[in-house]
């Protein structure tokens, strides 16, 4: 079993502890043991496994994991399974003012995913304000390290930025995008502002493409390679954040380079549905998973399966597939049977009834959190090879991923633009993309099967594309400004 093995040292405590701006206001005698933490190699290794153990508990937070799956349509939920309400369908309360597009700045219930955002980018700045000044390790694992941090900084302020900031062809010019923080320790503390939308793109290519610089040939860590960030990984990233800027040219350039380099190949369709059901691995053509959480005595702490997991008729997870996506997978495509089908008893006219319904095979067991995969990257150079004007490269991206799933390729680039969009909501359906692409495309939200919210239906543009950011952080930072509507 190749799972990640995170440490529970001191500083992981305080990293897992305080949110940014708590870190910044300690007393500079609480900083001592962060000094101590540091001093040797062995502390500051379990420093990074720590920043990485913040970064995995943040993005596997039930609130961000099912948020663009379930506000784009790809989600409905399971009856209750036991108990008085039994059968009942009703939105898990985790989620209900975020599926109802009525969150609030006051009780965000994304509250918990801003701040532990900022606080494992706290924990970077903290290892790249650090390493320069050890003496312990050499100057390629200080590279290696810099460059880890710079590409978790770099990540979470791209999921802060696709939740909290409009998208780029969002009609009003000079859009905000977030607060970029590239320092933890300060004498005195000054809240920044949020930069602006490009401002906050610019920062994080930025902070990816120094990382890429740094990366040594050989990781620093011990652990599967898809464990941790890697040149191949950092950039498949910048893919992705090129892509949802729409700089065309550089997200082809970065996806091929994944695609031609990173000695990765599309798992085969003979293998595809066993590679995902494998337990306890990855899909084998991952280029970063955040892996399950075990403590020193093995117990895990926590997994995809919470959201989307069956385990039995009285424990199973509250998010299946709606038929909205179901009705997406042609008879011949493979992915179509990569669910698991059960029924279940329902509540229909006070009597219960059993009716099918579709948990995702993605994501049962325990499994970690797929991050990057590269079939992603055949979808970015698809899609940007399109906008390029380049449809033979789009075409041929595109039929990659059609051919593995069973399906014919496509010759013609009549609705070209539809096909690829559709594709990548088929293929990267329960890995948190669908509402971002919708966004970013400019399209509206059409909830139909299942949908229980007093808003089915989204029209772009809305203020309610972005979150309300927590009204704590407005209360701290005087220069922090809400978004328009909340």
């Amino acid at each position: 079993m190749k799972k990640l093995l995170y440490t529970t040292s001191l500083l992981v405590l305080l990293f897992a502890q305080v949110g940014c701006s708590d870190f910044l206001e300690q007393q500079p005698g609480s900083q001592i043991s962060i000094g101590e933490q540091l001093a040797t190699r062995e502390g500051m290794l379990e420093a990074v496994a720590g920043m990485y153990s913040r970064m995995e508990s943040t993005l596997r937070l039930e609130q961000y994991t099912v948020y663009a799956d379930l506000q784009g349509g790809n989600l409905k939920f399971s009856p209750d399974a036991s108990g008085s309400n039994q059968g009942e369908l009703s939105i898990p309360e985790l989620v209900q003012q975020l599926y109802n597009f009525n969150d609030t700045a006051l009780q965000s219930e994304m509250e918990s995913f801003y701040d532990n955002s900022y606080a494992a980018i706290s924990a970077a700045n903290l290892l790249l304000e650090y390493i320069d000044t050890v003496t312990y390790l050499s100057a390629i694992e200080r590279d290696a390290i810099a460059a880890e941090a710079l590409s978790v900084r770099a990540l979470m302020h791209f999921a802060l930025l696709q939740v909290y900031a409009q998208d780029s062809n969002y009609p009003e010019a000079n859009m905000p995008g977030i607060v970029y923080n590239t320092e933890t320790l300060q004498e005195a503390l000054a809240y920044a502002p949020r930069l602006g939308l490009q401002e906050t793109y610019t920062a994080i290519t930025a902070d990816l493409e120094q990382a890429i610089s740094l990366f040594p040939d050989a990781p620093v860590l011990e652990g599967p390679a898809y464990s941790y960030f890697r040149a191949m990984s950092a950039e498949a990233l910048l893919a992705r954040v090129y892509l949802a800027q729409g700089a065309w040219e550089n997200a082809y350039t970065h996806a091929t380079q994944v695609i031609a380099t990173s000695g990765v190949i599309l798992t085969p369709k003979e293998s595809y549905l066993e590679s995902w059901e494998e337990p306890l691995q990855p899909v084998s053509e991952i280029l970063l998973e955040l892996s399950v959480s075990v403590d020193a005595d093995g117990a895990i702490g926590g997994s995809r399966a919470a959201q989307y997991g069956y385990s039995s008729a009285n424990t199973y997870a509250d998010y299946v597939a709606s038929q909205d996506l179901l009705d997406l997978y042609a008879p011949e495509d493979i992915r179509g049977a990569l669910f698991v089908v059960k029924e279940l008893a329902t509540l229909e006219n006070e009597q219960l009834v059993d009716r099918p319904y579709y948990f995702t095979g993605k994501f049962q067991g325990n499994p970690g959190n797929p991050i990057l995969r590269l079939s992603e990257q055949y979808l970015i150079a698809a899609e940007a090879a399109y906008q390029l004007n380049n449809t033979d490269a789009a075409l041929s991206n595109l039929n990659a991923i059609r051919e593995r799933a069973g399906l014919k390729a496509l010759v013609q680039t009549e609705n070209l633009e539809e096909e690829l969009f559709l594709e990548r909501r088929r293929e990267l359906a329960f890995e948190n993309q669908l509402f971002f692409d919708l966004k970013r495309t400019g399209r509206d939200v059409n909830r139909n099967d299942g949908c229980l919210s007093i808003t089915c239906s989204l029209d772009y543009p809305a203020n309610f594309f972005v979150l309300p950011i927590p009204q704590s952080n407005i209360n701290l930072n005087a220069n922090l400004i809400q978004n328009e509507g909340y």
